[in-house]
């Protein structure tokens, strides 16, 4: 499929294919679990596997359905975030689609080809039975059944204490974990920007430069790979729209080894180097940020202060500093104001220039042409062009005599000295002007310890202060945006893809149902699967990520299987004579084992991934760890609480059809 969509495989769709791959038996397993029983009933293995396939077709077409709905919709998610990722859902929504093949056309062939011999009779001669067939059978089941009798005779108390249970893994998160977009687990990168005083020369920088780098070789060979110096320019990445270019400025980027290779974390090798560098003499600014994987994202704290002069501006942003400082785990508070060389400023006086007859236009293009000359002509010779300036002799561009001197010709033929119409002041420049809303701007940025705080309490702790730092400060405004804007901005499109995908697949399961209400029955397992998450962070001590909501998401698609094929085969049961409770206990006796094997299978295709067995990218963690525990604790939780809410369910439809009779 990729090679004729035109589309390039990458980590993130592997990343979707590593996360389908429990996924892709789970089909299978139906099938063939049915078509299984089918052949023990008498028939022949291939038509046992096309009865059986027949008899599931709807419950196993639904099930992938379902899991489709709940990736598509992520390969529509807006920014950066969506562009990111949608081929985790191009990978899965393809994968499922070859699997649906696979089951219905493949699969039956295959049952009935493999293991199965002939007795000398003619007779088909049965696959032998599983080690553990004869417990499974004789024990295993029969046990469960009996659980599930006293399950639907004590439903309310076991709906009552999932329902505790849920809320409570909801406060638990409030309470108890924080949210991080993109945890620093795994970093192996981090860079060093180092700031001059305006005007320093490159070679005074580049002997700062190498007592620096002399630090950076301290760091064990084991933890760092190489190091790469920069002099004159600062830049995020090749597209940075912030890059600073001068003499003054130096960055480094430590490229460290596989966080996998090393018991110490980049930000312990970044603090210790940053002791050890301190603030140089005749260093201005030193900064330390470590380089997050995933897309790109803002700084952790970042404040706009808006306004239209800079010395309110200022003002507000030094008092805005002082709020920073305060917060738990800040660091490597700067702002983005960097003031550049002295400058000379021509102040026009207006009615002197009228008086003169001259326009502003006039006087520019006079400035302009002693400072740069005039393109008086060009020579052409073949493919070259020669382009002749014509400059103002005797004119010394560094000298504020020369510019008092120079004249300004009006209409008249007139030499008007540009001293009698401008008033000339010498002023600290700006490196560069950021505007945004029409306004200037200048951003308060900060790294944080995520360990103490994360970027949405950082923020929680700033607007407190805004309503003072407002009275304070007149004339300006603040604007928040970075890792905070970001977080909100994944959070709202990941909201929509996850509404979308809820609603799918309740129109999935109308359509195979019939039945508007008993979908509702099969979504309420979706919460079984997100106590199963929480849990699994909350014991593993990790925060909340934008992928282990990611993985959110995609559960909603993998843990209903399991309640679509449960209330086919309830409805089946019904059909065929059996009462409300009987065709509970047969279902679940019949379900038990293909939703432990999927379970199982889907769990061991994932959770290796989030401990590294076989290799370890602490980036996939946190959605293998979210879908593979959510999987696993939820289908555990599904197997005793779906019977209870299905008889309850039961229990009000009944109430609600004796009240409308």
């Amino acid at each position: 499929y990729f090679q004729y969509a035109d589309v390039s495989l990458n980590l993130i769709t592997m990343m979707g294919l590593i996360i389908v791959i429990g996924m892709l038996v789970d089909d299978a397993i139906v099938v063939t679990e049915n078509a299984q029983r089918k052949f023990e009933e008498g028939l022949p293995p291939l038509d046992a596997a096309i009865a059986g396939t027949q008899e599931v077709w709807a419950p196993v077409t639904a099930s992938v359905l379902t899991t489709i709905m709940a990736f598509a919709p992520m390969h529509s998610m807006s920014g950066i975030f969506g562009k990111f990722i949608s081929y985790i859902a191009l990978g899965v929504v393809v994968a499922l689609t070859f699997s649906l093949y696979e089951c219905f056309f493949v699969l039956p062939h295959h049952f009935a080809q493999w293991g199965f011999g002939k007795n000398r009779d003619g007779s088909y001669r049965s696959p032998k039975p599983a080690p553990l067939s004869g417990v499974w059978d004789s024990y295993v089941n029969p046990t469960y059944a009996k659980w599930v009798r006293k399950i639907i005779a004590g439903r309310y108390v076991v709906g009552g204490v999932a329902l505790v249970v849920f809320v409570g893994s909801l406060v638990l998160v409030k309470e108890k974990m924080k949210f991080v977009l993109f945890p620093s687990d795994g970093v192996e990168i981090f860079q060093i920007d180092v700031n001059m005083p305006v005007g320093t020369t490159l070679e005074v920088t580049q002997a700062m430069v190498e007592d620096i780098e002399l630090k950076v070789k301290s760091i064990p060979p084991e933890f760092m790979d190489d190091f790469a110096t920069k002099i004159g320019i600062q830049q995020r990445s090749a597209d940075d729209p912030n890059v600073k270019r001068g003499d003054e400025f130096a960055q480094f980027f430590v490229f460290l080894t596989p966080a996998t290779e090393r018991d110490t974390t980049a930000k312990e090798l970044m603090d210790k180097l940053k002791e050890e560098i301190g603030l140089p003499d005749g260093v201005e600014k030193i900064t330390f940020q470590q380089v997050k994987g995933g897309p790109p994202v803002g700084k952790p704290v970042s404040v706009s202060v808006q306004g239209k002069e800079y010395s309110k501006i200022l003002a507000a942003v030094e008092s805005l500093k002082e709020i920073v400082a305060k917060i738990p785990g800040a660091s490597d508070i700067t702002s983005s104001y960097s003031p550049g060389k002295r400058e000379l400023r021509l102040e026009v006086n207006q009615a002197e220039m009228a008086a003169a007859g001259l326009t502003a236009l006039q006087v520019g293009t006079t400035i302009r042409a002693a400072y740069a000359g005039v393109e008086a002509t060009s020579i052409q010779e073949l493919e070259e062009e020669t382009i002749v300036r014509v400059r103002l002799k005797g004119f010394q561009q560094l000298s504020e005599k020369s510019l008092k001197k120079l004249r300004v010709a009006n209409p008249a033929g007139q030499l008007i000295p540009l001293s009698q119409i401008t008033n000339l002041t010498e002023k600290d420049g700006v490196y560069v002007y950021e505007h945004e809303d029409n306004e200037r701007q200048v951003k308060v940025t900060s790294e944080l310890d995520e360990d103490l705080t994360t970027s949405t309490e950082a923020t929680k702790f700033i607007e407190g202060f805004i309503p003072e730092l407002k009275k304070k400060h007149k004339g300006v405004r603040f604007k928040f945006g970075g890792e905070e804007e970001d977080t909100q901005e994944s959070l709202a499109s990941l909201q929509r893809a996850f509404l979308i995908a809820v609603f799918g697949i309740y129109l999935i399961m109308v359509l195979i149902f019939e039945s508007y209400i008993r979908p509702f029955l099969v979504i309420s397992v979706i919460p079984l699967g997100i106590v199963g998450v929480i849990w699994a962070f909350y014991l593993h001590d990790r925060p909340i990520s934008f992928l282990a909501l990611v993985g959110v998401v995609a559960l909603s698609g993998v843990i209903v299987n399991n309640g679509i094929v449960f209330v086919d085969f309830v409805n089946r049961q019904r059909r065929n004579g059996e009462d409300r409770f009987e065709s509970l206990i047969s279902a679940a006796r019949m379900r038990l084992r293909p939703i432990i094997l999927t379970t199982v299978t889907t769990s061991v295709g994932i959770l290796p991934t989030a401990y590294g067995l076989g290799g370890l990218d602490p980036f996939v963690v946190p959605i293998a760890l979210s879908l593979g525990y959510g999987v696993l604790i939820g289908s555990i939780m599904t197997l005793v609480v779906f019977p209870a809410s299905y008889a309850i369910l039961d229990d009000f439809l009944s109430l609600f059809t004796r009240a409308k009779a």
